[in-house]
């Protein structure tokens, strides 16, 4: 049997912070395997409806939305919150946008299930599909360009988690609020937030 060792096969960290070989055949998003798209450049695997936006499966070469920001990215000044929320939703904020929920969908899809509690599975699973749901909506309003305003897409993502966040305090979904909160600073560029701050 070949030695399958980091010294003799490209090994990468997924989104979920775990070793895997680069040419294992896994979806990023939901972790799980079937009809596959490869991007050209860093050798990520999606399944076409759960990549963000859809995969073009008739262009080649083909690249991943996380590609797509590192190749636009350039160094920006640094923003006021109110800024960033009321900027027009133009293509560079387009992609912003698509990276900040396809990161949502990489946490959640692919760990969130499969951590619950037997004792309270019925009930966070509920909450948790819940939560899915609302996602997709957002998904399809992002591709359709319904968000006028940077704002309003940040508003209804903060919604989802926010809308019965008593009950799951310190869980998976609790983390991942918290983190689309610090990648969209990041992302964003922003450097003061308002006192009475969407984000705090």
């Amino acid at each position: 049997m070949q030695d399958l060792t980091k010294a003799t096969l490209r090994i990468r960290v997924n989104s979920e912070g775990l070793w895997r070989p680069e040419n294992s055949d896994i979806c990023e998003v939901c972790q799980d395997g079937g009809n596959l798209f490869c991007c050209d450049n860093c050798r990520k695997y999606f399944h076409e409806q759960c990549h963000i936006p859809p995969v073009e499966t008739q262009r080649s070469p083909w690249l991943c939305t996380f590609c797509w920001m590192d190749v636009s990215s350039e160094s920006q000044e640094c923003h006021k919150e109110s800024e960033a929320l009321e900027r027009k939703m133009g293509p560079e904020e387009q992609l912003k946008c698509e990276l900040l929920l396809l990161k949502v969908y990489c946490r959640l899809e692919g760990s969130l299930l499969n951590k619950i509690p037997h004792d309270d599975y019925i009930e966070v699973a509920s909450q948790c599909l819940k939560e899915l749901r609302m996602l997709a909506h957002i998904k399809t309003k992002l591709k359709e360009r319904g968000y006028p305003v940077v704002g309003a897409f940040v508003c209804e993502v903060l919604c989802v988690f926010q809308s019965d966040r008593q009950s799951t305090k310190g869980s998976d979904s609790d983390l991942t609020l918290e983190e689309f909160k610090k990648n969209f600073k990041e992302m964003f560029a922003i450097q003061e937030t308002m006192k009475n701050s969407v984000l705090a």
